[in-house]
């Protein structure tokens, strides 16, 4: 198994902007530094033999594009910037790129070919390296996971990481995790679960308080797939009202429009 490094934690400033590291010679995970935004966004960067897929640009706190530039220094790939979803945490670098997918979940059906948005799941070959794009609206409306197959990394966004899951459609939540389960229940192995930020702690249900900049004992990113089961159990279970729920490895975290 690929090993994972232990990221930046804020605590101390001198440290880059960002820090890159090569889960294999095709996946370039990068961590906006926390001490650039409180929110410390991943992003990630797939190859494939004929385009490179970039999920997602961040804060925009950062010099991205030349960070991905160097990156793909060499290579002949065309390069498409999508996201995992719209929040500016993640969209912020947008800017940077000449050609980005858009933001709603119109924007990104059209663009992925999604013809019945959430329920479709749609392939994307970037060559040699084909993606499943799986619609998971809850957090938010555009959101979506991607699936890797040659790696067998599931990439969750801000809809499942070791941290608060902010909850803003309720019944939309329980349906795409449920959804999304089933998804890899049904023959589509997952080795880990990448999200978009850490924010708890490596002590079970404790999380950071919102807005820190510094996580000494940081939880690690990678989840296993066993939590992706279990979120889908406890939100099966929950029922229809929306309530918080604290679990050793995320929260659930309701946000009410009232």
């Amino acid at each position: 198994m690929t090993t994972f490094p232990a990221w930046d934690d804020g605590t101390t400033k001198t440290t880059p902007d960002h820090q890159i590291h090569w889960y294999d010679d095709r996946t370039a995970i990068i961590r906006q530094a926390l001490h650039t935004n409180f929110e410390g966004p991943f992003i990630y960067l797939l190859l494939g033999s004929e385009r490179a897929l970039l999920l997602d640009t961040g804060t925009g706190h950062i010099d991205l594009r030349a960070i991905v530039d160097g990156l793909l220094a060499g290579r002949e790939l065309e390069l498409v910037v999508a996201h995992t979803h719209g929040h500016g945490d993640h969209v912020g670098g947008d800017d940077q790129f000449d050609s980005v997918v858009g933001k709603s979940a119109e924007e990104v059906a059209e663009y992925f070919g999604i013809t019945a948005w959430p329920e479709q799941i749609v392939e994307f070959d970037l060559g040699d390296r084909v993606l499943d794009i799986v619609p998971i609206p809850g957090h938010h409306p555009s959101h979506v996971a991607y699936y890797d197959r040659s790696t067998r990394l599931l990439f969750t966004g801000d809809s499942l990481y070791p941290g608060r899951l902010y909850v803003f459609d309720w019944p939309a939540f329980r349906a795409s995790v449920a959804r999304l389960a089933g998804f890899v229940a049904a023959g589509n192995p997952v080795d880990r679960v990448l999200g978009a930020h850490i924010e708890m702690t490596r002590e079970a249900g404790v999380d950071f308080e919102m807005g820190s900049d510094q996580h000494p004992g940081e939880h690690e990113l990678q989840l296993d797939p066993a939590v992706l089961t279990e979120l889908a159990d406890v939100l099966a279970a929950a029922g229809d009202t929306p309530h918080r729920i604290v679990r050793d490895r995320f929260i659930v975290h309701p946000i009410r429009a009232d």
